[in-house]
């Protein structure tokens, strides 16, 4: 005679993520922003770059176009590899704060663009696509904003959970002994 037993072992481990890439990052509302402000940093800094007016503000406006492309990379990557998860601290409330000093600042370096704009066309181009990224910018810091709020008011057991379940089949034969 033979029978079969069945055990279910269900294993919970909090934690989080591994760190590996997320493609499905890149197609996300948040990593499109990235993608686009990294893009626009490049062709502020590059418009910026063309004419000569580095004493006239335009030093300022690469800066700024320079500072916000290299640290907006650095989050890209920290997402797209979900090393964010594995940091400490709020990491949807530092984001915030980041957008809205860099909303603060491309305000700064559109309106300088914006006034030497009759000295070149390049300036205006800077001009342009400075106030273009002013404005991702400042969308992506509203979608930062909404995030910590979300984060914010969520429930305090609402931790990231692993679930684990394995099933294990045991076969045995039982003899009758006389």
């Amino acid at each position: 005679m033979e029978a079969t037993a069945y055990e279910h072992t269900t294993e919970t481990r909090s934690g989080p993520p591994p760190i590996r890439a997320h493609p499905e990052y890149v197609r996300s509302v948040n990593g499109l922003l990235k993608i686009a402000e990294i893009i626009l940093c490049i062709l502020v800094l590059i418009c910026a770059s063309i004419d000569y007016w580095y004493h006239l503000g335009g030093g300022w406006v690469q800066f700024v176009s320079a500072s916000a492309m290299i640290t907006t990379i650095i989050l890209f990557i920290f997402h797209f590899f979900n090393v964010h998860s594995r940091l400490s601290g709020p990491w949807n409330f530092i984001e915030f704060i980041y957008y809205c000093v860099y909303v603060a600042l491309f305000v700064i370096a559109a309106i300088v663009a914006a006034v030497r704009a009759h000295l070149a066309a390049s300036i205006g181009a800077t001009a342009f696509f400075t106030f273009a990224a002013l404005i991702v910018y400042a969308v992506d810091a509203y979608f930062m904003y909404k995030a910590w709020q979300t984060l914010q008011h969520a429930p305090a057991g609402a931790a990231a959970t692993t679930t684990t379940t394995t099933t294990t089949v045991s076969s045995y034969e039982t003899k009758t002994q006389y």
